[in-house]
């Protein structure tokens, strides 16, 4: 895993040695979600954790680096099944939009406070 703390990022040596298939795709993956940390906005750290993790691997998604270890569509029951999964449900909406763009208004929107009407309905109706 890549920490990112005080605007430094360091490498542990323990996450590329665990690496199992293409590093090239996990590290860059890894840099890209941990990356997104650092221009997320959180809702004032009220945003579930699932989301917050789920826009990072979004974000790794749309770049192309997805692991193999990721759930494939359609594996999963909820969007809350692990990161990957929610990143996988944040392209579908995304998707829903002529234009896209619902990751990075939900994003702008959460600059001030997170609320889950921030999706114009309760994200419980989706379980």
């Amino acid at each position: 895993m890549i920490l990112v703390r005080n605007k430094a990022i360091s490498s542990l040596i323990a996450c590329i040695q665990g690496v199992k298939g293409d590093i090239k795709t996990d590290f860059n993956g890894v840099l890209y979600h941990e990356m997104t940390h650092k221009w997320q906005c959180h809702g004032n750290r009220q945003a579930p954790s699932g989301l917050i993790e789920g826009i990072a691997d979004y974000v790794r998604l749309k770049a192309n680096y997805v692991p193999n270890r990721w759930a494939k569509p359609g594996e999963c029951r909820s969007w809350k099944q692990g990161s990957s999964v929610t990143a996988r449900f944040l392209k579908y909406c995304n998707g829903l939009q002529q234009q896209g763009g619902s990751v990075a208004e939900l994003n702008k929107k959460m600059r001030d406070g997170y609320s889950d009407n921030l999706f114009g309905f309760t994200l419980r109706l989706l379980f």
